[in-house]
């Protein structure tokens, strides 16, 4: 009897075959160019179905959004191949994604700006390849991946970049990001002075003003920014979460602020991730 209830419980709670099995559904396509310079690569994740030889994997014919992820690294370190837990939860729900590099490094301000937004624009010219939507590309990132995300969504709705795309993103998902580098600086130059990660990308005092002005969220917020939702703990000592508050409350559009009670940079609890994630999904629904 006690077996044969085992077993019962054991039908009723393993999920029917195919259901929660999904990533044979994905093709990765590792460094893709998306500029000339050997940093300008992206690793491109495509749903659809294997197929076997001759062609082996067929993209799916049904339009799909896309996330468009980019790494932190205070502008000055990271890499794309260890982002995709990142990604992953975008997949699991049908999602292509679009995972880069861009130019870093000590001195290398605002390179890394410049180069997300060829690499967005890229992603909508080349969208209808991998079978998804132009005009259903989310941009999201981490830390310093935040703030090149806030900024891919607001020059694409304002200014004139010379890499602006004709569509702007759907979305901005941004995990506490930079939104006012001076400030953020300024914060570094006292409470973390071997940590200054904004000075060594921008490389001398003398160019803070400037690559603030030009380059952080905060000036570049209007009335065409697009649906933008932050992640952020209230405990970050790295991108402090005045960031995230200066942000939230300078905008007009649609727009969210997931405060997580003593979260840490990247620091949260399972609870506060599945809050996160649940948040994302909901907001993006919403602004589909």
């Amino acid at each position: 009897m006690k077996k044969t209830l085992l077993l019962l419980v054991l039908l009723l709670t393993v999920p029917a075959f195919g259901e929660d099995y999904w990533s044979h559904r994905v093709s990765i396509d590792t460094d893709v160019p998306y500029g000339e310079d050997s940093s300008q690569v992206a690793d491109i994740y495509t749903q659809g179905q294997r197929v076997g030889e001759p062609t082996w994997f067929v993209p799916s014919d049904k339009p799909r959004p896309t996330l468009l992820w980019i790494h932190g690294g205070g502008w000055v370190a990271g890499d794309k191949s260890s982002q995709f837990p990142h990604t992953v939860h975008f997949l699991e729900q049908g999602w292509d994604v679009v995972n880069i590099n861009y130019r870093q490094g000590p001195g290398t301000a605002p390179l890394a700006v410049d180069d997300v937004m060829c690499a967005y624009t890229w992603t909508v010219e080349h969208a209808r390849e991998i079978g998804a939507s132009p005009d259903r590309i989310v941009v999201s990132g981490a830390s310093a991946g935040g703030h090149l995300a806030l900024m891919v969504g607001l020059l694409n709705s304002t200014g004139s970049h010379p890499c602006r795309a004709n569509t702007p993103p759907l979305a901005v998902v941004n995990w506490y990001g930079i939104t006012d580098i001076e400030v953020v600086e300024s914060y570094l130059a006292q409470q973390r002075p071997r940590g200054n990660y904004a000075l060594s990308w921008i490389g001398a005092k003398n160019r803070i003003a400037k690559i603030s002005a030009d380059y952080s969220p905060m000036s570049h917020i209007t009335d065409d920014a697009p649906p933008i939702i932050t992640i952020h703990g209230t405990d970050d000592s790295v991108v402090p979460y005045d960031q995230a508050e200066a942000l939230h409350s300078s905008l007009s559009t649609p727009n969210r602020l997931v405060t997580l009670t003593d979260g840490k940079h990247g620091g949260f609890s399972d609870t506060q991730y599945q809050e996160a994630m649940a948040s994302i999904f909901e907001f993006l629904a919403e602004n589909d």
